[in-house]
């Protein structure tokens, strides 16, 4: 008996070790990469009125997308504009 419950705590903390891990994993790093403007499609002008500025991805601040690698225009457009949720 004292055999099973050391064993049944060892396993208890290899899973509480493992699930906060996995959160400091995922909470600490991208999920995906950066890809070029040419896979998606990039553009510096405005597609059917919509623009990087009212995108989701797009950081105002350093006018940079979440998505895509560089500097982007705020009038631009890529084929993973998305509008932010509301």
């Amino acid at each position: 008996m004292v055999h099973e419950s050391k064993e049944n705590m060892n396993r208890r903390d290899f899973f509480r070790n493992l699930a906060f891990l996995s959160f400091v994993t995922f909470s600490t790093k991208s999920l995906y990469a950066k890809g070029s403007k040419k896979r998606f499609e990039y553009q510096d002008s405005p597609k059917n009125g919509k623009v990087c500025k009212d995108c989701m991805h797009f950081e105002p601040e350093t006018n940079t997308c979440k998505i895509i690698e560089g500097s982007i225009n705020p009038q631009g457009w890529c084929n993973l504009y998305r509008e932010p949720p509301q």
